[in-house]
């Protein structure tokens, strides 16, 4: 009988430290901040459709090689833009004229243009202003 206790005693004292770890692991796993991102994973920028659409097995265009770099435009009529086509150095083009890749210039609006090719129009935007100087012209 008189070992019965003081098995019961050790047992319960055992239960009482594990419970005691159980509850300080806890209270400091629950307490921490989370870690801050790695500086390479803050410096990925969000993919672009053409991307994405690269994951679900679609090739990339040829409207998607056209880097729109400025857009010249006294009225709808007479308007032209700066583009650069596969990386080549930037040209000005006008409406009606080949923008690269078998596309055309159909449409230049405040931030984009609008290129046609084999009948299919496609909107290539303006990158966002960088750091540096922005020059308007009116």
């Amino acid at each position: 009988m008189r070992m019965n206790r003081l098995y019961f005693r050790l047992v319960s004292l055992a239960l009482f430290a594990l419970l005691c770890a159980t509850v300080t692991y806890w209270v400091i796993t629950l307490g921490q901040r989370p870690a801050a991102p790695s500086p390479a994973a803050l410096a990925q920028t969000e993919p672009s459709a053409s991307e994405a659409a690269q994951l679900f097995g679609s090739q990339p265009t040829r409207v998607s090689q056209i880097q729109l770099i400025g857009v010249l435009a006294l009225n709808a009529h007479d308007a032209a833009a700066i583009v650069s086509y596969a990386g080549e150095p930037p040209h000005a083009i006008a409406l009606g004229q080949a923008a690269g890749g078998g596309a055309t210039l159909s449409e230049v609006r405040s931030r984009s243009i609008i290129v046609e090719r084999n009948g299919v129009k496609s909107e290539v935007t303006m990158p966002a202003n960088g750091a540096g100087p922005t020059i308007w012209v009116h």
